[in-house]
């Protein structure tokens, strides 16, 4: 299941041609994050998506726009900055080995700004598309249709290959171990390089199991000899 999340989107042409592209592509939701646009006149760039901008959750937070998704994929055309793990991002075509048959929110910013560090730190993944060093800013609605492609051309092929518990749990041990060995803010960095390679890495349900297993074992190891 996908929902295409769309944060404080201001052209109304690209609200409505995004509705358009989620008609084209067959996704499931699309949430509107405190839109800076009028929403009614973004009908008449729609066409036939005119249903799903009508059906579209308007919300007043992002938090809001990503409950009940089992995996978060902000973009950004901001990415693999030297030294800030937070902007080290996937590819477009790496999307079918990661969602897999998930509840997937991908996550798409401002036309001005794009978005914002906090809401990249409250996602899984970040998602660059390549483009010329030039100029590498694309279009909002641009942007949607790339992603979508990419996803609609392998959408047959996905399976759910890990559960959305053991996602959530290789996401609470990651964090508990972070907790437990941070020394100042610099070091979550290592919280989400982490997290991120495990949830890229395990291949199936009996695999992520046995890595929930193991960091359960070492943070419930860690604990034991600072109580000591």
């Amino acid at each position: 299941m996908i929902r295409v999340v769309l944060v404080e989107p201001e052209g109304e042409y690209n609200v409505g041609f995004v509705a358009r592209l989620c008609k084209n592509f067959d996704i499931d939701e699309l949430y509107i994050v405190n839109p800076k646009c009028n929403i009614v006149n973004a009908e008449s760039f729609s066409a036939k998506g005119r249903d799903i901008l009508e059906n579209a959750l308007i919300v007043n937070s992002f938090d809001d726009a990503i409950k009940g998704v089992e995996l978060k994929i902000a973009t950004s055309s901001i990415a693999d900055t030297k030294g800030d793990i937070l902007r080290k991002a996937i590819r477009p075509w790496e999307l079918n080995d990661i969602i897999g048959g998930k509840k997937v929110a991908l996550i798409f910013g401002r036309e001005s700004v794009g978005l914002t560090r906090e809401e990249i730190a409250k996602s899984d993944f970040l998602l660059y598309i390549p483009a010329s060093k030039l100029y590498p800013t694309l279009n909002l609605s641009h942007a949607v249709g790339i992603v979508l492609y990419e996803l609609w051309k392998t959408k047959d092929s996905r399976k759910m290959k890990v559960t959305s518990e053991s996602l959530v749990l290789i996401d609470k041990y990651s964090k508990l171990l972070f907790n437990l060995i941070k020394n100042y803010e610099g070091d979550l960095s290592m919280y989400f390089a982490l997290k991120r390679a495990l949830i890229k890495g395990v291949s199936d349900e009996e695999e992520a199991r046995t890595v929930i297993r193991f960091l359960r074992k070492i943070y419930t190891r860690i604990l034991h000899q600072d109580k000591e």
